[in-house]
C-alpha cells in the first residue's frame, strides 16, 4: 500500500513528523509540506525548483518548509524519502532506493551505475563463476536444440541469446510470453534439449511454470540467476550466478548480457565448423533478401 493512501499508518513515521510540525507554519510552507506529503516519488526524484514549480511556489519556500520539520536540506529529506519505499520490493522501489544518496545531479546515477555494473563484472570474472559459465558451455554443446526463457526485459536478452544459439547452428525456442501466451510457447518444449532459464529472485508462476514442464520432460535446465542459493537454484541442471547491481536497487542487465555473449562465443568456437558453416549460410540468405552481409 502506498502511504498517502494510508496516512495514519504506524509505520508511516516521516508523515507523522511532518504533519506534526505543520501547527503555526505559514499556509505557504504547509502546502509544500503537504504537497511532499502526499507525492513523495515526485519529491524524491525533482530538485527543490522542480517541485517549486509544480506547487506554485519559489525554491527557497521549498528549502523553508523542508527544514521546518527539522530536516537539515533538500538531500536528507530526499534520504529520508527514500526510506519510507525501503520496505517493499516493487520496481518503484527499488528505483527510490537507487536514488538515494545520489543528489540532484544525474551525473552521481552515472557513477551509481557504473560502479554497480564494476562490481557485477567483477563478479563475473570470479574463478567460481568463470568455472559456473565453463561447465555451462558444456552443458549448451551437448543440445541441439535449446529454449530460452526469460520475461519483462531479460525477455529481449532471451530472444538475443537465441539469436545467436541460432547463428552457432543450433535450434532455439523463446519462452517469454505470459498467462495463456507461455502455455502455447511451452508445447514446443518437448522438441529441446535444454532449457537456459533467464530468472531472478524468489520463484514465481511463470518461471515455476517452464520448471514445471521441463522436469515433467525430463530436460536438463541452466538457470542464470542472481539468486543461487534457494529457490529455483534447487531445480536446476546447473547453475550461473550472475549479479545485477546492489540487491534493493534497481536492476542492471549489463552483466547478464556479457554473461551470454561470452557463453554463446564460447559454444561456437566449441564446434567451429558448425558455426562458420552456419553464418555462410545467413550471408548467402541476406544476399537473397538484398541485405549485405
Amino acid at each position: 500500500m502506498k502511504f498517502e493512501d494510508n496516512p495514519e499508518t504506524p509505520a508511516d513515521k516521516l508523515g507523522s513528523r511532518i504533519r506534526s510540525r505543520m501547527a503555526g507554519l505559514p499556509p505557504s510552507l504547509v502546502r509544500v509540506l503537504e504537497f511532499i506529503d502526499a507525492n513523495r516519488l515526485d519529491a524524491l526524484t525533482k530538485s527543490a525548483v522542480e517541485i517549486g514549480t509544480m506547487i506554485g511556489t519559489s525554491d527557497a519556500s521549498v528549502i523553508r518548509a523542508v527544514k521546518a520539520p527539522g530536516f537539515a536540506g533538500f538531500k536528507e529529506l530526499k534520504q529520508e524519502l527514500a526510506a519510507t519505499f525501503g520496505h517493499g520490493q516493487s520496481a518503484a522501489d527499488n528505483m527510490a532506493r537507487t536514488f538515494s544518496g545520489i543528489g540532484d545531479q544525474h551525473d552521481g546515477a552515472i557513477d551509481r551505475a557504473l560502479d554497480d555494473h564494476g562490481a557485477a563484472f567483477e563478479a563475473l570474472t570470479s574463478p567460481e563463476t568463470r568455472e559456473q559459465m565453463s561447465t555451462a558451455v558444456k552443458l549448451l554443446a551437448s543440445a541441439r536444440r535449446v529454449g530460452v526463457f526469460g520475461l519483462g526485459p531479460s525477455s529481449y536478452l532471451a530472444r538475443y541469446f537465441a539469436l545467436h544459439l541460432t547463428r552457432s547452428g543450433r535450434v532455439a525456442h523463446v519462452f517469454d510470453g505470459s498467462g495463456s501466451p507461455l502455455a502455447d510457447q511451452l508445447l514446443s518444449m518437448q522438441d529441446v534439449d535444454v532449457v537456459v532459464m533467464l530468472a531472478y529472485g524468489q520463484p514465481y508462476k511463470e518461471a515455476m511454470a517452464c520448471i514445471t514442464e521441463a522436469r515433467r520432460l525430463r530436460k536438463r535446465i541452466l538457470l542464470v540467476t542472481d539468486f543461487a542459493e534457494k529457490g529455483l537454484a534447487s531445480h536446476a541442471t546447473t547453475v550461473v550466478n550472475v549479479h545485477r547491481g546492489t540487491a534493493g536497487r534497481v536492476a542492471l542487465h549489463g552483466a547478464t548480457f556479457v554473461c551470454l555473449e561470452a557463453m554463446t562465443l564460447a559454444l561456437a568456437h566449441r564446434n567451429k565448423d558448425r558455426a562458420i558453416t552456419t553464418l555462410e549460410r545467413l550471408n548467402e540468405l541476406r544476399k537473397s533478401v538484398g541485405k549485405a552481409p
